[in-house]
């Protein structure tokens, strides 16, 4: 049989064992997939009504993969492959996972696997797998809540409207719709890591710190850090505010929340939590490194500014900015890593508010 040849750094060699290399890098992958797809499927957790749609897309979406992983393994070892790719390719990781195992099994052996545990590159693979499998169907759970709203807005502009009613649902549609491009956007950061695109994750989050302070702000874990720092809308808290006054301010608190899309739109494909993906400088990133956390906290200060009569409210958003900046701190301690950003950081200066700090 014939070698069949791939651009390798600038000159072309021959790749041993084509066919065997692809297929066993596609069934490595589509073992992969088809682990997550299982639990997505048959974990209690994702069972959940909430989950119903998000399980819907990842039906649909596995089917894709199922034709299209393949050609598209075929493609990238063919006209995309560069050999020190290989050292971080999961696929290859995964493999050599399961032959450790295999041999473990036959020689009774587990030091074997116990030393892979030791090594950057595979501990690196399982913390890519446990962000993507974490974060993935909570996005697709989300966008679908704000589509699912998006769409009751849209059936209810037949009702006859005019003055605040009018401005209150041409802002609701604006906030919904903001987020669904947002989650859409992460969705697509999550589960289309792709060598074409560039965002291959180049390194996790290593700490459990840094794991802690990100993973208490999403369900199911923010509900147990919102016992802790709870925020409440309630009517004995209300400060009394006019109609045209809650208008305004949810103009503000829109228009912060544009601020956070925006730098959802800059990273593009490269989104995604605890995760170097590549470093981004454009967007509202040229101003601050953490564009979305500062827009996202204050927008909360606004959005419960009604429900600040005697101070409450003040001591939990107090909490949660400081995780927030606790999370602005691991990340750039991670990223920090990578000399790219270390640039960036001496380029821009300020973490939070322009000229501020």
């Amino acid at each position: 049989m014939k070698e069949k040849t791939t651009y390798v750094r600038d000159v072309y060699r021959p790749i041993k064992g084509f066919g065997q290399s692809v297929f066993w890098r596609f069934f490595s992958l589509w073992l992969i997939v088809s682990f997550f797809f299982f639990l997505y499927n048959n974990h209690p957790y994702y069972l959940n009504r909430d989950f119903d749609n998000a399980r819907v897309l990842i039906h649909g979406t596995y089917m894709v993969f199922c034709v299209l992983a393949l050609p598209y393994t075929w493609l990238t070892l063919k006209f995309n492959y560069r050999l020190k790719d290989d050292f971080r390719d999961p696929t290859i990781i995964f493999f050599v996972f399961l032959k450790r195992i295999g041999l473990a099994l036959a020689n009774r052996d587990f030091e074997q696997i116990a030393g892979l545990f030791k090594v950057k590159r595979f501990n690196n693979f399982l913390l890519t797998c446990l962000v993507k499998g974490f974060f993935l169907p909570l996005m697709a759970m989300f966008m679908f809540h704000h589509v699912s709203t998006v769409q009751q807005l849209m059936v209810n502009i037949s009702t006859p409207m005019d003055g605040i009613p009018l401005c209150n649902w041409f802002l609701d549609l604006i906030y919904n719709f903001l987020f669904v491009v947002d989650t859409g956007i992460a969705l697509v950061g999550y589960g289309l890591e792709l060598k074409w695109l560039g965002n291959k994750t180049k390194s996790v989050e290593p700490t459990m710190f840094g794991w802690a302070v990100a993973l208490m702000c999403y369900p199911p874990f923010n509900q147990t850090s919102s016992i802790y720092f709870p925020l409440y809308d309630n009517q004995n808290f209300y400060i009394q505010l006019t109609e045209e006054q809650k208008i305004f301010v949810r103009v503000i608190i829109i228009f912060l929340y544009g601020i956070f899309v925006w730098g959802t739109i800059a990273l593009g494909v490269r989104f995604s939590n605890l995760s170097n993906k590549g470093i981004v400088a454009r967007g509202p990133y040229r101003f601050i490194r953490h564009p979305a956390y500062a827009s996202k906290n204050i927008a909360w200060w606004f959005e419960h500014l009604q429900y600040m009569k005697g101070g409450h409210n003040i001591l939990p958003l107090l909490c949660w900015n400081l995780v927030y900046g606790l999370r602005a701190i691991t990340e750039e301690r991670h990223l920090a890593k990578d000399p790219e950003y270390r640039a960036y950081m001496k380029k821009v200066k300020y973490r939070f508010i322009p000229g501020v700090f």
